[in-house]
């Protein structure tokens, strides 16, 4: 077998293989860093998800505690204390899922206070918020529907009373009920009466 012989000037001159691989490596190093800091941005958000989800977690927590006392309170005849309670976990967890029943019990409250504005503001704020639960809607439109009747603004009570749709809702008789009432004092009794005859007992 012959020896193969390389002349000074060849073995002197850059191996393309050493060539591409240098270049590769560069190439790689370069892409590598870029890697590098696209995972550490990855990590770094998820870690700031994960920091925000438990911050969230612990937060609806002290509101469902909150939530908890301020029933407590209206159980024991503190009524005023427990609207109190409920404004206060409106103003420091308004996100929170139990913050939108605060809203439903404070105009429940003020219904009962004879506040009726209050109690028409916080039932219209807990209906903006499209309450899935068809008894909570209902019981809301009800009581503004109520809170209208004692204001003597009869289209709103109408309205409010109309809202209560199907004899399947615990409201709906006394929803009719109150709205044939509003016709008598509008000076319609032919739609009291209409409405009265069609009302279950």
């Amino acid at each position: 077998m012959t020896k193969i012989k390389y002349t000074t000037k060849e073995l002197k001159r850059p191996d393309r293989f050493r060539e591409f691989l240098a270049e590769s490596l560069e190439g790689l190093s370069h892409h590598f860093n870029r890697i590098l800091i696209g995972i550490g941005v990855i990590v770094v958000v998820l870690l700031g998800v994960c920091f925000a989800s438990s911050q969230q977690e612990e937060k609806d927590l002290l509101a469902n505690e909150q939530f908890k006392k301020a029933l407590k309170s209206y159980d024991g005849g503190e009524i005023e204390n427990s609207l109190s309670q409920l404004q206060t976990l409106r103003e420091e967890h308004p996100k929170a899922d139990v913050s939108v029943l605060a809203l439903y019990q404070m105009g429940m409250i003020n219904y009962q206070l004879e506040n009726y504005e209050e109690a028409i503001k916080h039932l219209e704020l807990f209906l903006d918020e499209d309450p899935e639960d068809g008894i909570f809607r209902d019981g809301a439109n009800l009581v503004i529907g109520l809170s209208n009747f004692k204001l003597e603004k009869w289209n709103k009570s109408i309205e409010y009373f109309s809202e209560v749709d199907g004899s399947e809702s615990p409201y709906y008789v006394q929803a009719r009920r109150h709205l044939s009432l509003v016709y008598e004092n509008t000076g319609e009794p032919e739609k009291a009466e209409k409405i009265r005859r069609e009302t279950p007992n």
